[in-house]
């Protein structure tokens, strides 16, 4: 088959999609952040930190490589529960950007081509609000998929075949719009996880250390 022929062809959209779990990554730290309304501080390392405050809708970050931070697995990150002394932003960094955009970034980088858990092919996606690609990672062809969906809500399955752009690429701004909030599904009721508020590492360390003791 030569190139001519593979340029013109349609890109599969019955192909199965594969799937990751905000669980295995910084996403579901971040979600459950905001969602229980917690200010919170996420370090790893050399890979720098994220100041989350959500009571306010805003992040700040000190890393030389977000995308690559926000790729860690929770286990290899330290959380934080800001106290009030902690609500202070660092000089330099007053002026905080929107949390929905960090969800954005989130998603998309991890998602690498997957679905997120709890999205579907077969989900009939509206866009309510349009995300400020000028200051996000984006595909190739995200400006045509989002005018679609805002426009003509539609399936990720049809999508992919008006559109005549990889499966996999609706799939990434699916999930980053999901996880951004910017998208609803309207054929189905979403099934919303339950996301604990996250819990003082601080008391959890001191009582590792009085078992350690025994």
């Amino acid at each position: 088959m030569d190139a001519q022929t593979l340029n013109n062809k349609s890109p599969d959209a019955s192909v199965a999609a594969t799937y990751f779990s905000p669980d295995d990554y910084l996403l579901n730290t971040l979600q459950r952040a905001v969602a229980n309304n917690q200010d919170i501080r996420v370090s790893s390392g050399s890979i720098g930190s994220l100041t989350i405050m959500s009571s306010r809708g805003e992040y700040f970050t000190d890393s030389p490589d977000l995308p690559a931070l926000l790729c860690q697995s929770p286990d290899n990150c330290r959380v934080r529960i800001l106290d009030t002394g902690d609500h202070q932003p660092p000089p330099d960094s007053r002026i905080g950007r929107n949390i929905d955009e960090l969800m954005w970034q989130a998603a998309f980088h991890v998602s690498e081509g997957r679905l997120m858990e709890g999205c579907n092919q077969a989900d009939v996606i509206q866009l309510d609000y349009w995300p400020n690609l000028t200051r996000l990672p984006h595909t190739p062809n995200s400006f045509r998929i989002l005018a679609l969906l805002s426009k003509h809500p539609t399936s990720v399955f049809f999508a992919s075949r008006l559109l005549k752009v990889p499966a996999s690429e609706i799939y990434q701004i699916y999930s980053a719009a999901k996880a951004a909030g910017l998208s609803r599904t309207i054929n189905r009721k979403a099934e919303e996880p339950r996301l604990e508020p996250h819990r003082s590492q601080s008391l959890l360390s001191s009582l590792l250390k009085k078992i350690a003791r025994f």
